[in-house]
């Protein structure tokens, strides 16, 4: 059992992480819009904060999955994308130093440009958006401060979600219950992943620290499946039951920020460690939406 502090903890991943890690380990979450009963209200972007918070909590082991992922509102705001993405991975990075905690920062396969894949671990970075840029940022503050520290970088996401939005994955829940012709994404190609089966590799990844296994450097997990999101909303629709003729297949990008075509992941490193162990896409994300009722529901499902 280790003492264990998640940031993000009210987010997508964050969750996932907090209930994964929580069933063997003390796990103090942290949040700031969304922090209610049982997270702890700490604003990332404040220096004194952070500190206090690192030190009080004491953990031996941080992972960090507070970010602002969105690559529309960092282009948007680049101020406060950076300042999330890497001011506060500095400053979290320095806390962690100062009490002697091992780290695991959640970055992104964003951090290519999605011209050759798959990717290895070694594969030289080349975002083409200011969300990959600031993660990339992010990855080298983690490395230059904390040298023993793991990336973990990782593809698009779904899971139980409080609202559809949360995830780029089953927000197309909502275009396909509009029920009007809309095209759909069906250029670049992604490998959607479940967060429940990252969260039992970071679980993993910590397991193996405790016992003194070097756990440093960068590390990928994916899904084995390659779609794209018109591939992605046409499943959804098979597993709700639902028409999805409307969903126009769109053979180009139409997003207000560049995305790569294709960042597909090699995850070696994670597979040599037994840890990469994703699901089908049709079964994990049938699990999701079977924990994210209220959601659907919200959604006019």
């Amino acid at each position: 059992m280790a003492n264990i502090m998640v940031t993000g903890a009210t987010g997508l991943l964050g969750r996932a992480v907090m209930k994964a890690l929580s069933a063997s380990h003390t796990v103090t979450g942290t949040g700031f819009s969304r922090a209610a009963e049982g997270i702890l209200r700490l604003d990332l972007t404040d220096a004194d904060s952070t500190a206090a918070a690192v030190a009080e909590i004491a953990p031996q082991v941080i992972v960090h999955c507070a970010a602002e992922r969105r690559p529309d509102v960092s282009a948007q705001n680049p101020d406060a994308a950076k300042a999330l993405n890497l001011s506060a991975t500095e400053r979290l990075c320095k806390a962690a130093k100062a009490c002697g905690a091992w780290l695991i920062y959640i970055s992104t396969d964003y951090v290519f440009d999605g011209t050759q894949p798959p990717y290895s671990e070694d594969a030289a970075p080349n975002p083409v958006n200011f969300y990959g840029e600031t993660k990339l940022m992010g990855e080298q503050a983690v490395t230059r401060l904390l040298p023993e520290a793991a990336i973990l970088r990782l593809p698009i996401l779904y899971g139980e979600v409080e609202c559809l939005s949360e995830s780029a994955v089953l927000v197309l829940i909502e275009q396909l219950l509009d029920y009007q012709k809309q095209g759909v994404d069906d250029w670049a190609v992604r490998r959607p992943t479940s967060t429940a089966d990252i969260a039992q590799a970071i679980d993993g990844m910590i397991v193996r620290h405790l016992t003194g296994v070097a756990i440093s450097g960068i590390y990928h997990f994916s899904a084995a499946e390659t779609m794209t999101k018109h591939g992605m909303v046409v499943a959804l629709a098979q597993i709700l039951g639902k028409d999805s003729g409307h969903m126009i297949a769109q053979s180009s990008p139409a997003d207000t920020a560049r995305r790569p075509k294709d960042c597909t992941l090699s995850c070696k490193r994670l597979e040599a460690l037994g840890l990469l162990n994703p699901r089908p896409f049709n079964l994990a994300v049938a699990e999701a939406l079977a924990a994210s009722t209220a959601a659907l529901a919200e959604a006019g499902n």
